[in-house]
């Protein structure tokens, strides 16, 4: 991603179209989406590079500790589409020589907030079949995880930053060039 801006508050990235992302894939290539929801996070998955398709993403990194980010979407014809609360573990920030790094891990649960800041929670269904599987959350911590949807559930219907249109507006420099993704993209994460 592209750093828009490092400031006291957020750091500010820029997905661009057609930079090249890593997704999750199931061995014959297709999305893991397509299987029933109890068996998408039982099933092997494998690493598939390849462009992001979209009309890019502004992600929203908070300064302070906390448990989210939140992605900001346009539509085709360039209007706001609405904020993405993406609840996911307190980001590591690390470096390596220039390589600047985000760790983090998605939990699965998630807030859609639309330009009228009236949230809805997203793929429930999945955060009650991954709550208490191996390698997730248990029922307490997935409490906690809901609590901070509800934390930011409770910001967009305030309009409180980051759901104030301070970042709406956003329009990328066309200068600047698509990353590459770097070649050690899936060595282990920095201890902390």
């Amino acid at each position: 991603m592209t750093v828009v801006e490092d400031g006291p508050d957020w750091l500010v990235l820029w997905l661009a179209p057609g930079t090249s992302v890593v997704r999750g894939r199931l061995a014959d290539g297709s999305d893991f989406r397509t299987l029933p929801v109890a068996e998408r996070f039982l099933a092997t998955r494998t690493a598939q590079i390849g462009p992001w398709r979209g009309t890019g993403i502004l992600k929203l990194v908070p300064r302070e500790p906390a448990a989210y980010s939140v992605w900001l979407f346009w539509n085709a014809d360039g209007s706001f589409g609405g904020w993405y609360g993406n609840l996911e573990d307190v980001q590591c920030r690390w470096r390596d020589g220039e390589l600047r790094v985000i760790d983090t891990a998605d939990q699965v649960l998630d807030v859609w907030v639309p330009p009228d800041r009236t949230p809805v929670w997203k793929d429930e269904d999945e955060f009650d079949v991954t709550t208490g599987m191996p390698g997730y959350w248990t029922a307490a911590e997935a409490t906690v995880i809901r609590a901070e949807g509800e934390r930011l559930m409770s910001l967009a219907r305030e309009r409180l930053a980051p759901f104030d249109h301070t970042w709406t507006a956003f329009e990328p420099d066309p200068s600047w060039p698509l990353p590459d993704l770097p070649t050690t993209w899936n060595r282990p994460s920095n201890p902390r």
